[in-house]
């Protein structure tokens, strides 16, 4: 099999603007006084999603991968909210 980096490329653009548009939907859609639990949860839950998907298209089990990537992203949240913090630009 060649590699297609185009395809790859196109296809990795795609899914990230996808995935970016579901945490702006829900601010859009989530009064400001519950915008960050919110927004954490809904990009939690995609973020399960979209590791489950990708184990599954990789042969891999498919709990691992949800569990692997949500935790990642919390993690990357925590450390993001812990330096807005620690830089006073936190809400």
């Amino acid at each position: 099999m060649k590699a297609r980096p185009l395809q790859a490329a196109f296809t990795s653009a795609i899914t990230f603007a996808l995935g970016a548009a579901v945490p702006v939907v829900a601010v859009a859609l989530v009064p400001e006084k519950h915008l960050i639990p919110y927004v954490a949860g809904v990009s939690l839950v995609f973020l399960a999603a979209l590791g489950a998907t990708a184990a599954k298209a990789g042969g891999a089990p498919i709990s691992a991968g949800a569990l692997r990537v949500t935790f990642w992203g919390a993690l990357a949240m925590a450390v993001t909210a812990a330096v807005g913090a620690l830089f006073g630009v936190t809400t």
